[in-house]
């Protein structure tokens, strides 16, 4: 029996071209699976710089909040020094108007006082001027009584020294015609001198 080997077949057309889409398909699909690989690495790549991107901006702010917050309590702080120092500052200038109210009502009741003890400074002067003219008419009134006394004297002497011519001479009876009249002159002499 001899065998047969059957002819080997060769592939016809029809069969090649029935291969050759599957091929093409797995290629196009292994191209496309590479390109969605490289797409996909890329958008990781991508989301990946995008999260350290708000990660950095996320520590930026919370930097910024710390920063703002250092900023706020220095500008509180430094609001609150200065509200104190304002009030230190106003209590000061109450404490220095007080004292100038107090200066000028301590000035105002000093010139009251000047304006009084000159009033009376002035009555004092007024009264010493009076004293003073008292003392005067007093001095004048002493003289006055002191030449008044000399003058009285002098009229008692002369009244004396008269009253004494009577005993003298012929006797009193003749002598009291000539005294009288003399008693008569020095009475008008007295009284002219004394008024």
């Amino acid at each position: 029996m001899s065998t047969a080997t059957a002819p080997e077949q060769k592939p016809t057309p029809e069969q090649k071209k029935h291969r050759n889409p599957w091929i093409w398909v797995c290629a196009v699909l292994a191209v496309a699976a590479a390109g969605l690989l490289i797409w996909a690495l890329t958008i990781q790549s991508d989301l990946d710089k995008t999260n350290d991107d708000v990660a950095d901006l996320q520590a930026q702010v919370d930097k910024g909040q710390d920063s703002g917050s250092a900023v706020v309590t220095a500008a509180k702080s430094l609001y609150d020094d200065l509200a104190q120092q304002l009030g230190a500052t106003t209590e000061d200038l109450e404490a220095t108007q007080n004292d100038l109210d107090k200066a000028k009502q301590a000035t105002a009741d000093a010139e009251q006082d000047a304006a009084a003890a000159k009033q009376t400074a002035d009555g004092a002067d007024d009264e010493l001027d009076k004293a003073k003219a008292e003392a005067d008419q007093a001095k004048a009134e002493v003289v006055a009584a002191e030449s008044k006394a000399s003058v009285a004297a002098d009229c008692a002497k002369a009244y004396v020294s008269s009253f004494g011519a009577l005993f003298e001479g012929e006797g009193v009876r003749a002598q009291a015609p000539a005294v009288r009249e003399q008693l008569q002159g020095i009475t008008a002499d007295c009284q002219a001198a004394l008024g």
